[in-house]
């Protein structure tokens, strides 16, 4: 069963990671939602609003949700290019620096990546 990825649909970086994991999934296992598309056909749900909007989501295929650093190093495994680099990830005290970096990247987001912002979605 296909893995859920739901990803900030305004967000310019979320937009190109999903097209880069994309052209890496050449088995087909992740499926790209934008959380506002999700919101808008699944209705209420059940995950926070202001959670959803902080760090990738990605839903296995058993229900379990993964988020940030966990959910983007799974996706890495089941891309073959990046399988190697998302095995490393794996190692002890990568995610003490992983989970950091992710969070900080996260959060400014926005500011980071506003020049490529084509829908001014991005002045946040």
């Amino acid at each position: 069963m296909k893995m859920t990825v739901l990803y900030d649909g305004t967000c310019s970086l979320c937009k190109e990671s999903r097209r880069l994991f994309e052209k890496l999934d050449w088995l087909d296992k992740i499926n790209w939602v934008s959380l506002q598309e999700y919101e808008k056909t699944n209705g209420e749900t059940g995950y926070n609003q202001k959670e959803l909007r902080k760090e990738i989501h990605l839903i296995t295929g058993s229900g379990k949700v993964l988020k940030g650093f966990y959910a983007v190093r799974l996706i890495m495994l089941q891309c073959p290019p990046a399988f190697v680099p998302g095995l490393l990830m794996y190692f002890p005290l990568v995610p003490l620096i992983g989970k950091p970096i992710y969070k900080m990247v996260a959060k400014n987001r926005h500011k980071f990546f506003r020049r490529k912002c084509d829908d001014g979605s991005c002045a946040l």
